[in-house]
């Protein structure tokens, strides 16, 4: 990255109005008084130093601990405002003595070389419209830097140059020409016009100390801490306090991200794609100066270089999606590659700035309403709604809806950011085409609460940003499908969401089922009808005719492309291991294959678990409720008695979804307790092989909502019958229980007059 030369990219125009809207007067204790200075990061962010923050607050200069609970003043000379917006610590870097050779050791009153003395402050309310982030580099000798009192007056600027930065701290000299720094200068940033950028903060005057100096010489040597070594202290701070911080970097998502911050090896493939797509400097110069306009930066009159290019997209929020924006259809391919690159790298903005504003025009009072609840629907397994500390490093700060109002557009805008920054909770994809990222997501589950003409503008909005992303739009018709299920649930319809045939197997000799059907057409009504009642035995085989020939004849009047229907396969607890789902028809060479559980969403279901245990009710239907929002409980060869998995349940009454992937010999009595307290959903393998798929089991369960389960299943036996050689094969066989408390099943004809299934 380059430390000096002529820049095309002008951060806010001239040095003076650049700097000073990053400007932070820092105040004493009456709010009269200026103590130091200070420069915004963004976020709500100040960096300032730690014996700035003492003063304030009327302690030691080098007082080591941290001031917790403490409020300081900070104002915004810039803005025109001396009102005081209160501040507290939200990292504290001490002063230390750079003594050579030895640990560091606390600075004390009388030193004259330090470093450290650090503080990290956080606004308690927002920041004046005209302020902006400070956009930094790194310090190199030579340069020549301007500072500012901390009161931001335009004519307190003084100037020096870098004569040495080699060292934790650097020296600027200045000439005896101008103000010089001063008590009041702490904190400030050193404005270097060549960067466009701060390149450090003045920690303080050097003195003349005994001995080199005489007294009649005049000293202008001013103490400053290099970028470079701000951040290295900054970032030790944040790897130590990560949940304190929310996983974000001290500078904030929208802060600008210094040149010298980015990874060479990002850099270089950067600037290798953009020079493919840009090689034409009037090309460079028709996407430059778009790109600029659109971020609302200043640039200088010529043509940019593929590096001033690279500079702005690695370094500015939104940069790299507005940039695919103007690229032709052909390039998109290559721009999908920088999308991952900046994705890699961590730089914020999934959407561009048009996008963005496209999305909030959509947000209306009573839509931002019910913004967050749908993307809680959306996106059940991700970190980002859990406020715990223990969750660790997460990629934003979680979402707080008790610390957010929900007429506040502050709130939308920082749940849009946050969204953006997950790419991940979704189901595969065709041809590795990307994921639908979480924002979209959201989007489409908020889409399906609106009326149909904001509906569609929802609609609109997220298909354009899934083909800039290169989203599959089959991918995305899924999610879309998932909201419009949820949606229907929301409205608390008393209909299912699909048809559904519940078949009652009562198992006879030599591998044959009695069978009795049910049917649900899954309009809402409450239609079902009893369609099915033999005596005589069948073979699985022509169970399977008769089942899928049952569902033709009644699916055959609603349309070309009927959603998939429930089949629900009703057993006894000693038969919940018959493979139902894999039965298929023995078909002829004239005969279409039929595979129930790649034709259908095969579930099974035991009723008579529940006249077992009659208290099970209450925790079937307890957990049942809970299913979007509870856990996954794993059983594996750890466990192999009924004992431990009772105290598992016992400890967490919410647990909806079990995996057993423990020895076949103990899986069923294993069940039995997971029946007995009312666990609705349980998947298991129906290979004799223990402790080697309970992650597969787990991806199925996880990758994508609570409540498309069924569906999932019945896609992952497709696919495996797609991807078979017609051998045995070791892939995953999974079987599925799914007991719906909200739909019990039928009852037979013929009832036991002496005993009452429960209800």
């Amino acid at each position: 990255m380059r430390v000096s030369g002529r820049r095309w990219l002008r951060t806010e125009g001239a040095a003076a109005s650049g700097a000073r809207q990053s400007l932070v007067c820092v105040l004493d204790a009456a709010g009269n008084t200026t103590v130091g200075s200070g420069v915004y990061l963004g976020e709500g962010r100040v960096l300032t130093c730690s014996h700035v923050v003492n003063d304030a607050l009327g302690r030691d200069m080098f007082t080591q601990d941290e001031p917790v609970g403490a409020a300081v003043g900070v104002a915004f000379p810039y803005a025109g405002s001396r009102a005081a917006i209160p501040a507290q610590t939200l990292a504290w870097i001490p002063a230390r003595r750079t003594a050579p050779g030895v640990p560091p050791q606390a600075a004390r009153t009388g030193d004259f070389v330090w470093y450290g003395d650090l503080a990290l402050l956080e606004l308690a309310d927002e920041v004046p419209a005209s302020v902006r982030p400070m956009n930094w580099a790194r310090m190199a000798e030579g340069q020549e830097v301007r500072a500012w009192h901390g009161s931001g007056q335009p004519f307190s600027y003084a100037d020096g140059s870098v004569q040495s930065c080699e060292e934790l701290v650097g020296f600027v000299d200045s000439t005896l020409r101008g103000a010089a720094i001063n008590p009041g200068y702490s904190g400030s940033p050193l404005w270097c016009e060549d960067q466009g950028a701060a390149v450090g903060i003045v920690l303080g005057v050097m003195e003349p100390p005994p001995g080199p100096f005489h007294s009649h010489q005049v000293t202008r040597r001013t103490i400053v801490l290099p970028w470079q070594t701000v951040q290295a202290e900054l970032d030790a701070v944040d790897r130590q306090h990560t949940t304190a911080a929310g996983g974000a970097s001290p500078a904030g998502p929208d802060a600008v991200r210094p040149p010298d911050a980015v990874d060479p090896a990002t850099w270089h493939s950067c600037t290798a794609l953009v020079a493919g797509l840009l090689a034409e400097p009037a090309k460079r110069a028709e996407h430059g100066v778009r790109l600029a306009q659109e971020l609302g930066l200043d640039v200088t009159p010529g043509v940019p270089t593929v590096d001033d290019i690279a500079e702005i997209l690695l370094t500015r929020h939104r940069a790299i999606a507005t940039f695919m924006e103007g690229l032709a259809a052909p390039d998109r391919a290559t721009a999908r590659k920088l999308l991952a690159l900046g994705r890699a790298a961590t730089i914020p903005g999934l959407l561009s700035v048009r996008e963005h504003s496209w999305l909030l025009d959509l947000m209306s009072k009573d839509v931002q309403d019910r913004f967050p609840k749908a993307a809680r629907a959306a996106l059940p397994h991700t970190t980002l709604f859990d406020v715990s500390p223990a969750l660790g490093h997460a990629p934003t700060r979680p979402w707080d809806a008790e610390a957010t109002r929900a007429d506040d557009d502050s709130a939308t805008v920082q749940l849009i950011a946050a969204l953006e920054e997950f790419w991940g909770d979704s189901a595969p994809v065709p041809d590795g085409s990307p994921r639908v990222p979480a924002l979209l997501r959201a989007v489409e589950y908020l889409a399906a609460t609106c009326v149909p003409d904001r509906m569609q503008r929802f609609w609109e909005f997220s298909e354009q940003v899934a083909r800039r992303l290169g989203v599959a739009s089959e991918a995305l018709g899924e999610r879309r499908d998932d909201a419009a299920g949820w949606a229907r649930r929301r409205r608390k319809r008393t209909g299912p969401p699909s048809p559904r045939l519940t078949v009652r197997l009562t198992p006879c000799q030599t591998n044959t089922y009695r069978c009795e059907a049910w049917y649900d057409a899954g309009n809402g009504g409450d239609d079902e009808r009893q369609v099915l009642v033999e005596d005589e035995p069948r073979a699985p085989a022509d169970l399977v005719r008769l089942l899928h020939r049952i569902l033709v004849r009644e699916t055959s009047s609603m349309g070309p492309a009927p959603v998939v229907p429930f089949l629900e396969v009703l057993l006894d607890q000693e038969y919940l291991d018959v493979p139902v789902d894999q039965w298929d028809n023995e078909a002829s060479p004239e005969e279409l294959p039929v595979v129930l559980g790649a034709e259908y969403a095969v579930v099974v279901r035991c009723p008579d678990a529940r006249r077992r245990a009659p208290d099970s009710v209450r925790h079937w239907q307890a957990r049942w409720a809970e299913l979007d929002n509870s856990g996954v409980l794993r059983l594996d060869q750890r466990h192999t008695k009924q004992l431990q998995v009772y105290g598992l349940l016992k400890e967490d009454l919410t647990v909806a979804r079990v995996i057993i992937d423990s020895a076949p010999q103990h899986r069923a009595a294993l069940r039995a307790v997971c029946l007995a307290l009312g666990v609705p959903v349980i998947v298991w393998d129906r290979q004799e092989l223990a402790g080697t798929r309970g992650d597969q089991l787990a991806a199925l369960l996880l990758n994508g909502p609570a409540r498309g389960l069924p569906h999932r299943m019945r896609r992952h036996r497709a696919r495996a019958l797609a991807e078979s050689d017609g051998t045995a094969t070791a892939a995953l066989t999974p079987a599925l229980m799914w007991d719906d408390a909200s739909r019990p099943p039928p009852r037979p004809l013929w009832i036991d007059p002496t005993g009452q299934e429960p209800t």
